[in-house]
């Protein structure tokens, strides 16, 4: 059975008294795999995520991502093995804990040194920093060469109704799956959700014809197919009451066969790019 965790970039959206809310609604509730980043609202969410949990850190399964160094405009791309051990250190700071359970390199291209941030990654594992090694990434090609010459333990990657690439690799990794609604598509709100531009390999007017056939509520739906493929499904929240959504849509029971009709209509997409 897949696990629910809770993935925290947006949980500040409504501010910091809401955040926290949502973090103590989520414990409430059972959850226990809190996933975050440096980078979300620039270190706010793991400082409050830190500060909500430090006396109960034992109790749960906590996990951050760095890679993404921050800069006065935004942020660059840095897997540097040099900076990866000051982003550790500060998320470690951060999240008031001397450890993390996973630790994600969070991105990467075949265009840096791999094997200086593998070797960076393994000697936090043995030296106890992190308990796992993670890659959260949507390129094979980088997923492929971690896996052939690094230590990987958890890989996370989109997945959902909309978007099943992740199952043309075949992979034998724990996978956490991330978006497993599709960016509120999955929802009944996607009328209003749904742009000009589609959804990855989607376009608008092919998502047009085939939400409307994902039996309600599309959620529970979205959420059995992700249970199929995924160690941990990692949805977000923006609200107590988007948080209570989820959590209902995750353990509602579902009609398996009309899980399949759907599976079957739905097509799996290829990787376009950066596949080789």
């Amino acid at each position: 059975m897949a696990e629910l965790g809770l993935g925290t970039m947006s949980i500040l959206k409504h501010g910091e008294t809401e955040g926290k809310a949502i973090l103590e609604a989520a414990y409430t509730a059972g959850i226990r795999h809190f996933d975050t980043a440096d980078v979300y609202d620039r270190f706010k969410v793991e400082e409050i995520v830190g500060s909500t949990f430090a006396s109960r850190r034992e109790e749960l399964f906590l996990t951050s991502k760095g890679g993404n160094e921050l800069t006065a405009d935004g942020m660059r791309w840095n897997p540097r093995a040099s900076y990866l051990e000051t982003a550790l250190a500060g998320s470690l700071e951060r999240l008031q804990t001397d450890y993390l359970d996973v630790y994600y390199v969070h991105g990467g291209t075949m265009e840096d040194d791999l094997d200086e941030t593998i070797a960076f990654m393994n000697q936090q594992k043995q030296r106890g920093a992190i308990r796992q090694i993670g890659l959260s990434s949507i390129r094979p090609n980088v997923i492929r060469y971690w896996l052939e010459h690094g230590e990987l333990d958890v890989l996370m990657t989109p997945y959902s109704l909309l978007d099943r690439r992740i199952e043309t690799l075949k992979l034998d990794i724990p996978i956490v799956g991330r978006g497993p609604l599709a960016k509120g598509l999955l929802t009944n709100e996607w009328t209003s959700r749904l742009g000009e531009n589609g959804f990855e390999a989607w376009t608008t007017d092919a998502l047009h014809d085939v939400l409307p056939t994902v039996p309600e509520p599309i959620q529970a739906y979205a959420f059995a197919a992700a249970k199929r493929v995924c160690a941990v499904v990692l949805p977000g929240a923006s609200s107590v009451k988007q948080l209570h959504e989820t959590i209902d849509a995750f353990h509602q029971p579902i009609d398996e066969s009309k899980l399949e009709d759907v599976l079957s209509r739905l097509p799996v997409h290829p990787y376009t790019k950066h596949a080789t």
